[in-house]
């Protein structure tokens, strides 16, 4: 197993941007890693860092060289969990990326789901409204709303739904038929970047309207705040939720377009177990949600 030391210090110099930095993250001297990286060189009879001040940077045979070692260590991990779960069980760890518009409602409730049917198995989340950590293969899955994707990443799982508003305060307050009874309100409304702010964007140039005073918040941040009763927020369908711990609000029945909510791979990792029973519970979710509205209309 020594090469695959040699390929995870390698990675970590490359992420750290100078020996010192992956020194560090293995807690070993820099001259011990830096005579380890140049005996790795001489063998491949290739330098793989160019030294720059206050740093190195990955050469032009080095960043070959690491698209290989991401691959072979991705896969080597994979078995490893693999062989893990064949003696214990599903185990290992998940990790999620999620869109600010999404960490409220539907998903969070799969990931309690997932956590009870799969208790052996870690489960890591950070917010990200961009693919950008699935990239880095900083995590296994990406769970956006209208994602730009290309040829490294592979929608594995995609649902168009719509946007729904809800309206703090009592509901006495007039009737809305547009997006145009409440564009005087303030909105609140999830980070530029998300597909929600997106289409929201659209909607308003459509009937050339301007966005007025907005409070900008995650899906969850949204529907805790305590904001005042001139407030709408705007938020997929699928993120609302009704908790008991939001404030009491009015359901605005207003036609605010729709996102297409997306789960996304990289192509060039394989789709370890954990994210495939994770996708297993997801998909069952989005069709129970889409039969309930379906009876509803």
């Amino acid at each position: 197993m020594r090469h695959l030391k040699i390929y995870r210090a390698i990675r970590l110099i490359a992420r750290a941007g100078s020996i010192r930095g992956g020194a560090e993250a293995l807690a070993i001297s820099p001259s011990a890693l830096n005579r380890a990286v140049q005996a790795f060189e001489e063998e491949m009879e290739v330098a793989i860092f160019e030294r720059i001040p206050g740093g190195v940077s990955l050469s032009s045979a080095g960043e070959l060289l690491l698209d290989m070692i991401e691959r072979h260590l991705t896969e080597f991990d994979n078995l490893q969990n693999q062989l893990t779960e064949l003696r214990n069980g599903l185990s290992g760890t998940l990790r999620l990326s999620l869109g600010a518009d999404l960490d409220a409602g539907l998903v969070p409730d799969v990931m309690e789901a997932f956590e009870a049917a799969f208790p052996g198995v870690s489960l890591e989340v950070l917010t990200d409204d961009t693919t950008q950590s699935l990239l880095q293969r900083g995590v296994d899955l990406a769970i956006l709303t209208n994602p730009n994707v290309d040829d490294a990443v592979e929608v594995v799982l995609s649902q168009s739904v719509p946007l729904a508003a809800r309206r703090a305060g009592p509901g006495d307050r007039p009737p809305v038929s547009g997006l145009w009874d409440i564009i005087d309100d303030r909105l609140m409304l999830p980070p530029h970047g998300t597909g929600t702010r997106t289409a929201m964007g659209h909607a308003l140039r459509r009937h050339r309207l301007k966005e007025g005073v907005t409070t900008t918040l995650s899906a969850a941040q949204m529907l805790k705040h305590k904001a005042g009763a001139a407030s709408v927020c705007i938020v997929p369908e699928i993120a609302l939720c009704d908790d008991g711990n939001t404030a009491p609000c009015e359901r605005l029945q207003l036609s605010l377009g729709k996102v297409q909510f997306a789960v996304v791979r990289s192509v060039r990792a394989p789709l370890i177990r954990p994210a495939q029973a994770f996708l297993t519970i997801l998909e069952r979710e989005l069709d129970r949600v889409s039969s309930s509205d379906a009876a509803v209309q």
